[in-house]
């Protein structure tokens, strides 16, 4: 039995009804921030009556309200679907199943408060309200909620609220064992009060003194007697008293070493805290068949990434080993999304009072899923938390387009006052850039619209756009060699301003099919490459000048240099203005001084001029010439108009 599908209405930040499928065993929930990861949680920790949730009352925050205007939700609505019931569970949840032994459990609450003063939570089973509910089906099934902020030190510590003594109870196989148990625990602590065997007289003496001093001051009429002892000797008060220590290594026995866990680290404090849980949860399931399900948010708390990663592979060992157990948990480390098969990785994305949770196991990529469950790394994983995402090519963009696209941005807005504008910056937008390292676009855009083998409507409900080359062929050229005799060679074609030269490189085949989607859109460069079309936009006078001061040698390429880049981007002609790109085009491509390189100072220098811009009047003209296809690129990744 799992958990197959939860729907949501009026609840949190979910104003219509919305439905979030799950799958058997590890289910991961990634999004942005207020996208409705953890109103699913607690939606699901509130329908199943889960023991800390169990307790509290529905309060008028609870109640979907807008932001946008006086809107308020007038109930609560959510539904709660298990499939895959064996013979025996179909028995045991029968007054929750349908006609096909589906279970389905609702609950409703109307926003109005009782005589009594709170909102009043109606729960059933089944398809009517009417049909017999049997509340004990509740006692199969054990829901376990992990906190995103986790005292583990109180929770470790002893008490009545002890996870540890929760854990020690379902040791006990049996009431004989406990009492047993029990029993000892009583003679070995009257042993000591009693001082049978006269080595502890403190305690003897310190119980005579004060009957002593109770018969002196109050007299044999109105006195009273007492009698010394341990905590009360009840199997919960001494699993109550019963506390952990640690020491740091694995392996010690020796008792004097270990210490309180209250010098310990928070995080290694929350990995004994989760490790508990987890012995609990396998100690509960050993006997019986409860379904358990398990709730975490943000289990990559006070871990490093290295212990993110061991924690998720032993979430998943533990739901694939317990066929009966299920794991949903939510999370913005792209470490975690990023370990796991995407499979596992559920996509969070709030619009227009929906929650939209689309299953990435669901995305009909074809042969590209293998290529992008090996291809998301913790870089890359981070497209799952995203509104928008920017595919490029390479390093160049990918250091560089997050500072172009402060420019863009500004550039939108200025042409746009009066209207709806963007942020500023693509980190205010919530776009990620990603480097795709080549032109396999299509395996990436598959996650976001249909391209070939890819036909599905469950697709990553957020604007994407890709940036190309247009990377024309190479020309032939009649050269002569040493005697005179006439070679044919293919050199490098560096295309005039306007040319419109045709492309060499595959990724331009599928413009037209992922530009009729709704959310991606693919732009390629007019004339050569990103570096050859900046210089010809022109930015010349800026890219010189970058290349300038990391040049290595004093010479004549200094020289060409600082002439280009003193001409301010100011030509007598395009003739002129191609033969200094090209110049500078070389250079950024000469192993001197590299690609990467040139885009880590061109992308300094921009944030340089930015920062200085936003010190004086930004009505001056900005310090780059965009080009066109890098604007659009961005302006649409981050939702806005690229029709003007």
């Amino acid at each position: 039995m799992f958990i197959s599908k939860l729907v949501i209405e009026g609840y949190k930040n979910c104003k219509n009804e919305s439905s979030i499928e799950f799958q058997e065993g590890l289910n991961i929930l990634v999004g942005e921030n207020a996208s409705g990861k953890t109103t699913i949680i607690n939606a699901l920790r509130m329908i199943l009556k889960e023991r800390e949730y169990s307790y509290l009352n529905i309060e008028e925050n609870d109640f979907y309200r807008s932001f946008e205007d006086d809107y308020l939700s007038d109930k609560i609505k959510i539904d709660l679907y298990l499939s895959n019931l064996d013979p025996d569970e179909e028995v045991t949840f029968y007054s929750w199943c349908d006609a096909d032994f589906n279970a389905v459990l609702h609950l409703d609450v109307n926003n109005k408060i009782n005589r009594k003063g709170y909102y009043k939570k109606v729960i059933w089973g089944g398809a009517s309200k009417a049909s017999i509910f049997e509340e004990e089906t509740f006692d199969s099934i054990n829901c376990v909620y992990l906190p995103p902020l986790r005292d583990a030190e109180e929770k470790l510590t002893n008490g009545k609220k002890s996870r540890l003594a929760t854990l020690l109870k379902h040791q006990f196989a049996s009431e004989e064992d406990e009492t047993t148990f029990v029993g000892k625990v009583r003679t070995f602590n009257q042993t000591i009060v009693d001082n049978k065997d006269g080595e502890f007289k403190e305690i003897a003496k310190a119980k005579f003194d004060i009957n002593n001093s109770l018969q002196e001051s109050m007299g044999t009429v109105f006195g009273q007697s007492i009698n010394l002892q341990f905590a009360d000797v009840t199997f919960n008060t001494i699993l109550q008293s019963i506390r952990m220590v640690f020491f740091p290594q694995l392996g010690e026995t020796n008792i004097e070493k270990f210490r309180d866990i209250a010098i310990n680290s928070l995080g290694f404090n929350n990995l004994l805290y989760i490790a508990t849980v987890f012995s609990e949860l396998q100690a509960v399931g050993k006997d019986n068949n409860l379904f358990t399900i398990l709730l975490i948010e943000e289990p990559e708390a006070h871990l490093h990434p290295q212990l993110q990663v061991k924690l998720i592979k032993y979430l998943e060992t533990l739901t694939k080993s317990n066929k009966n157990m299920q794991i949903i948990l939510t999370s913005h480390s792209p470490v975690l999304a990023s370990s796991v098969s995407i499979d596992s990785v559920i996509h969070i994305y709030e619009k227009a009072g929906f929650i939209n949770a689309t299953q990435l196991s669901k995305l009909n990529m074809g042969q590209s899923k293998n290529f992008v469950n090996r291809w998301l790394d913790v870089t890359k994983s981070t497209l799952l938390f995203s509104k928008g995402v920017i595919f490029v090519e390479g390093i160049s963009e990918s250091l560089t387009i997050s500072e172009i696209a402060k420019y863009s941005l500004e550039k939108y807005n200025r042409n746009k006052l009066g209207k709806k504008l963007l942020p500023n910056t693509l980190e205010e937008a919530g776009v990620s850039v990603i480097n795709i390292s080549g032109i396999n676009f299509k395996h990436f855009f598959k996650m976001f619209c249909n391209i070939d083998e890819s036909e599905s409507v469950i697709k990553l409900p957020m604007r994407c756009s890709g940036i190309t080359d247009n990377d024309p062929e190479k020309i032939k050229e009649i050269l002569q060699d040493k005697n005179g005799k006439d070679i044919e060679k293919k050199v490098e074609y560096y295309p005039e301003l306007n040319s419109k030269p045709k492309g060499n490189n595959s990724a331009l085949d599928l413009i037209q099919t992922v530009n009729i989607s709704g959310n991606t859109r693919l732009f390629a460069s007019p004339l050569k490459t990103f570096e050859y079309d900046m210089a010809m936009m022109p930015n010349t006078n800026i890219m010189a000048e970058v290349l300038y001061n990391i040049w290595p040698t004093k010479g004549s390429v200094k020289t060409k240099l600082l002439e280009i880049a003193n001409k301010k981007n100011i030509y007598a002609n395009n003739d002129e203005l191609r033969e200094d790109a090209i110049f500078v085009f070389k250079h950024i491509e000469d192993d001197t001084v590299g690609k990467g390189v040139f885009a880590q100072y061109f992308a300094d220098i921009l944030s340089k001029s930015w920062i200085e811009r936003q010190l004086k009047n930004k009505s001056e003209e900005l310090s780059i010439n965009i080009p066109e296809y890098i604007y659009k690129a961005i302006i649409w990744a981050c939702g806005g108009d690229i029709s003007e």
